[in-house]
């Protein structure tokens, strides 16, 4: 009887990233869905609520991915600086944004 082995590669979040940069707005990721939801529920009204005494309110977005929250951040007259670790998926993000403005 032959023993076979089980291997297993890692790899890291960025590689992963990359990998999923073409199907990550499309792939029917629940976790997206859910996103959306919860973003219109608590984030939506909180965004809306801000910005009456004239200043600009700024956010930190932490892992943009391609830029779904963003341009919401935007439409609602936020300043709003954000961050992704991998080059793929930033670059969905950057024509994203300037076909959304």
């Amino acid at each position: 009887m032959a023993l076979t082995r089980n291997t297993k590669t890692m790899i890291s979040t960025v590689e992963c990233y990359d990998a999923w940069s073409n199907t990550y707005d499309s792939d029917g990721n629940v976790l997206q869905l859910l996103d959306n939801v919860e973003f219109e529920e608590i984030c939506q009204p909180l965004l809306n609520s801000t910005n009456r005494d004239g200043t600009t309110p700024i956010c930190c977005e932490l892992g943009c991915g391609t830029g779904r929250n963003t341009i919401k951040v935007l439409q609602a007259k936020w300043f709003i600086v954000s961050i992704k670790i991998n080059r793929d998926i930033i670059m969905i993000f950057t024509c994203f944004c300037i076909v959304c403005r």
